[in-house]
Formats: structure tokens, C-alpha cells, sequence
């Protein structure tokens, strides 16, 4: 009995192992896929840190105005002075207010609202007693400068010992490129003499 070979000429030619060109497309843009959305991821991370770093400076900048109020006496009449990065001198006057609402930036009464018994920063900066806010400029070391809106409100708990401080603090134009919503932060201490 004779073999015969039923495959035609071209089964006898060695199969090419490798890649074709549409597969090699297809690997190019699910590659680029990734590395775009790394991309993303990255960019994220960068708006995010940057927005972290605003809002610590704006948790320092409220810490600063708090210390240096709990640190007069409740007596005191001496006016405590801050100077930003660009010149602007800001004075924070050792004065206290009734128990309620005390003195300076209005403070949130409504007790549903997430804020309340905090800054409120729908009240317009000119309304806001003189003494009781500035507009701090920080300046980064690469020439940038971010401003910050900062306010308190100084209540009297106990006469002539005791005073509620409340200082509150975020960037201005607080959106961030649209990207983020930077809440205030919102800080309170006891203060006596």
C-alpha cells in the first residue's frame, strides 16, 4: 500500500512563528490605553497633592491667628501683627466680642448646616469687622503666590477669663482649576488669662 499525502504544497511549507502587523497594532493601542490612563492617574496625583499642600498651609495659616490670639491675655489691648510674603501687613487685635455672636466673622447658626458654629464665608469680606480677616499671600519657592481669605471670631465664655477663638482659613478661587472644591478649615480653641 502506497502512502499518498493528501496535503496540498503549501502545507509543506514551515509556518511562520511571530506577530502580524494587525497584531501588532492591536498590542501598540492597548499599550497606549494604559499608558494614557497612567497618565491620568498621574496628573490626579499631582492636582491632589498640590491641593493637600493648600489646604495645610491654610490649616497653619488658621493655627497661626488661633496661638497668637490664645496667647494674649483676655485683658490685653496689645494688637498682634502678621506679615505675608508680599509686604501686606495684617494686625490681629486682642479684642473680644459678647458671648454670643461675639466679635468679628460671622459665625454659621444654623444647626442643620455641616459649618455651624464655624466661620461663614458667605458673609462678604467687607463686611467683616476690621481686624477680623486679611487676605494672606503665600509665596512658593518657585515665584508662585496663592492668597488665602482668612477670618475669626472672638466670644467672650466667662467675663474677663475665658474666650471662645474661632479662625477659619481657605484658598481663594478655591476651585482649583475647576478640578477640586477646597473646603474651609475650620478651627476653635478656649483661650484664657
Amino acid at each position: 500500500m502506497t502512502h499518498t499525502n493528501k496535503c496540498p504544497a503549501l502545507c509543506k511549507k514551515k509556518l511562520e512563528n511571530g506577530s502580524t502587523l494587525i497584531e501588532l497594532m492591536i498590542s501598540m493601542l492597548v499599550l497606549a490605553i494604559g499608558l494614557g490612563a497612567l497618565t491620568t492617574l498621574f496628573v490626579g496625583t499631582i492636582a491632589t497633592d498640590t491641593r493637600n499642600s493648600k489646604d495645610t498651609s491654610a490649616t497653619l495659616l488658621a493655627q497661626k491667628v488661633i496661638e497668637e490670639l490664645s496667647a494674649q491675655n483676655t485683658n490685653s489691648t496689645v494688637a498682634v501683627t502678621l506679615t505675608d510674603c508680599v509686604g501686606n501687613t495684617w494686625v490681629i487685635p486682642s479684642t473680644q466680642g459678647t458671648a454670643s455672636p461675639g466679635q468679628g466673622a460671622s459665625l454659621v447658626t444654623n444647626a442643620s448646616s455641616p459649618y455651624y458654629g464655624g466661620i461663614d464665608f458667605t458673609q462678604s469680606i467687607a463686611s467683616v469687622p476690621t481686624g477680623f480677616s486679611m487676605q494672606y499671600v503665600d509665596c512658593d519657592p518657585n515665584g508662585g503666590q496663592t492668597t488665602y481669605d482668612v477670618r475669626w471670631n472672638v466670644m467672650t465664655v466667662t467675663a474677663n477669663s475665658t474666650r471662645l477663638i474661632t479662625a477659619s482659613a481657605r484658598k481663594l478661587g478655591s476651585t482649583n482649576g475647576g478640578l477640586y472644591f477646597s473646603v474651609p478649615v475650620i478651627l476653635r480653641t478656649v483661650g484664657g488669662s
